[in-house]
């Protein structure tokens, strides 16, 4: 190499030739700087004068420097040995240069190396290059599975992803053929015969493939399959790099299916984010009886009441869904002819992959018919609940009144137990005016046996005046008076005998009178304290079934509430809370005016608030000529509202404030 080189006639051209083609630097033995061209100066942007007597260590790192390996380099080239390889070296500011190059040992006629000469060539941007492809290719086998073919599809190698991801080591892929990861039917078509020749042919083919594991296992791939070319344009093998979607994939065909099974089982309809309907499925044209032609291209405000679409409310629900707000309620919309739907359902907005919205899918039942029946429900619950309140009242009034009688019957007691009392005294007054009747019969029949025994004296007396003559008449006068007052109180001793006779039968008369009495008051005053405790337990039971009622009445009235509670998200009541109640109120008719004119109030007619809100309430009235238009005072409340009729029902009005 170079042997001579100034010997040859042409040296000095090939000199200058090879000066203006190569980044040349000249070497003493020791390594010491030279010479050096112009091309190498300024590639390491020194000049002659800063590196000439310097060692060549000036261009390399530090730690290199210090090597082994740098000493063992140019202990080579003293003894002769050219070395030729891809260089790092360092330019003036440490910038990294790569240099391919050849350093060369000059020798004399003796066979001694004299010099050293460096040729070499700039190749940092290609390293560079080299570098980036070299990082490029392993970022992607980090990252992706790839596999290489021959155009035969024969397996040339496969990197540990790819060989993970399927389950394999290299030594049991590496030869066979690709088919290996194919299904068998596949394997054996046409159409995987024609997949490689396009391969084979050049083309380019990626998407989405079903391919099969060691274990049998499906697996997914979004692969791409590269023909490589060579430097005259023939494919000479095939490049494969895939990721694993298998996961993606199924749960992709699991969301698949279930959107598919809300379809079947659910009306779907899907609009952009002013409103304007892109699609529906067939449940939702059914449901509103119109066809996809009818309805695509048109507004979701087709659905809904006019006034509700000119609302601000209507204008905010958009507001909101555009804001990625969901929204779910039971919404009450228009179908095809004006019929009335109800649907519960929900506003979904779609984000795209930057979290921003950019359409609404609305999945919706008919409930229309669940609608009617809670209605029913409503309407029987409150029929229910009124007649539960009527059984309550009358509950209480029983108990008022059986409280009445218990008080009666107690008063009825405490008379009887007086006349029970005044008996007894009765009976004791009978009892002495018998015996003051039998004394005075003792005295009588002593009066008698003296009026007899004077009589008999008188009689004597007579007998011996009679004996006396004429001096025993006077005497006889006397006895015959005697006699006849004897007689007299015998007469009147019968006589009085005969009253006490007579009062000793009334005596016992009344006794038998004042026992039957006695017995009877004993019978009331037993009959009075058993139905007063009868009332009593009567009014402990009224009170507990007045309870039980209020009870039940707080049970009907709660249950009416959650039915009438399920509807209150109708979009166009969903700004209203409405509160159950079941308040007294007046409907007023009439006016102000004719009020002052007539001098009396307008015509009032009873009803009850059933639930309120602020815009409105339901109203139970038996009366069938209410107008369109009313004042209605709650009690309880010192304003009155006006009121429009906005729904008429069997005993219902519901009602706007106005």
């Amino acid at each position: 190499m170079l042997l001579g080189l100034r010997s040859f006639n042409s040296a000095s051209a090939k000199i200058q030739a090879l000066d203006a083609t190569f980044a040349t630097i000249a070497f003493d033995i020791d390594g010491n700087i030279v010479e050096a061209n112009g091309t190498f100066l300024s590639l390491v942007g020194y000049s002659l004068g800063e590196i000439r007597g310097r060692h060549h260590s000036l261009f390399v790192d530090p730690s290199e420097a210090e090597a082994p390996l740098y000493r063992k380099f140019w202990q080579d080239l003293r003894r002769g040995i050219g070395q030729s390889a891809e260089f790092r070296r360092l330019g003036k500011n440490k910038s990294e240069i790569w240099l391919k190059a050849s350093y060369v040992p000059i020798l004399n006629r003796s066979g001694d190396v004299t010099r050293i000469v460096k040729f070499a060539t700039d190749i940092t941007a290609e390293k560079l290059r080299q570098a980036d492809f070299a990082g490029q290719i392993a970022a992607i086998n980090r990252s992706q599975a790839v596999i290489h073919f021959a155009l035969d599809g024969t397996i040339v190698d496969a990197n540990d992803l790819f060989l993970r991801t399927m389950g394999y080591e290299i030594d049991a892929v590496k030869g066979k053929h690709h088919r290996m990861f194919v299904l068998e039917d596949y394997g054996r078509s046409a159409d995987y015969e024609d997949f490689w020749q396009k391969l084979n042919r050049g083309e380019y083919l990626s998407g989405e493939f079903k391919r099969v594991a060691k274990d049998g296992r499906e697996v997914w791939l979004q692969a791409s399959y590269n023909p490589i070319f060579d430097d005259y344009g023939r494919v000479f093998k095939v490049v494969k790099y895939a990721s694993d979607i298998t996961a993606a994939k199924l749960k992709a065909a699991e969301a698949a299916a279930q959107i598919a099974a809300i379809g079947r089982s659910q009306a779907v309809i899907h609009f952009d984010m002013d409103g304007t309907i892109l699609d529906a499925n067939q449940n939702f044209l059914e449901t509103m009886g119109y066809s996809l032609e009818q309805i695509r291209g048109q507004h979701h405000r087709m659905f809904v009441s006019r006034a509700y679409a000119a609302s601000a409310e209507y204008a905010s629900f958009w507001d909101s869904l555009r804001t990625g707000r969901y929204s779910a309620a039971v919404y009450q919309w228009v179908a095809n002819g004006g019929r009335e739907v109800w649907i519960q359902g929900n506003y979904n907005p779609v984000l795209d992959t930057d979290g921003r919205p950019f359409k609404v899918v609305k999945f919706a039942t008919d409930i229309t018919r669940s609608m009617s029946v809670r209605g029913e429900a409503i309407q029987a619950a409150e029929q229910t609940l009124g007649n539960v309140r009527a059984v309550a009242t009358a509950a209480d009034d029983m108990n008022v009144t059986a409280g009445a009688i218990s008080d009666r019957m107690q008063e009825s007691r405490s008379a009887v137990d007086e006349i029970h009392t005044r008996t007894q005294g009765a009976d004791a007054s009978t009892a002495k005016l018998r015996d003051a009747a039998l004394a005075m019969d003792s005295v009588v029949q002593a009066i008698t046996v003296i009026a007899e025994k004077i009589n008999l004296l008188a009689l004597n007396a007579t007998i011996e005046a009679a004996r006396a003559g004429e001096a025993g008449r006077g005497f006889a006068v006397v006895a015959s008076e005697v006699k006849n007052l004897a007689n007299q109180a015998a007469q009147a001793t019968a006589r009085i005998s005969g009253e006490i006779l007579s009062m000793q039968a009334v005596s016992g008369d009344v006794e038998q009178a004042l026992a039957s009495i006695s017995a009877a008051v004993t019978d009331v005053r037993r009959f009075i304290v058993e139905t007063a405790e009868t009332m009593h337990q009567q009014t402990l039971v009224t009170t507990d079934v007045s309870r039980n009622i209020k009870v039940a009445a707080h049970g009907v009235a709660g249950i009416a509430r959650s039915l009438d509670e399920w509807v209150v998200g109708v979009e166009e009541r969903r700004s209203n809370e409405r509160t159950r109640v079941s308040r007294p109120a007046v409907i007023q008719i009439g006016t102000a005016s004719r009020s002052a004119i007539d001098g009396r109030n307008a015509r009032d007619i009873a009803c009850m608030v059933l639930n309120m809100s602020e815009s409105g309430a339901k109203i139970a009235v038996a009366a069938a000529d209410v107008p369109d238009r009313f004042v209605l005072r709650i009690d309880g409340e010192g304003t009155a509202q006006t009121c429009q009729v906005v729904r008429r029902s069997e005993g219902e009005l519901g009602v706007r404030y106005v």
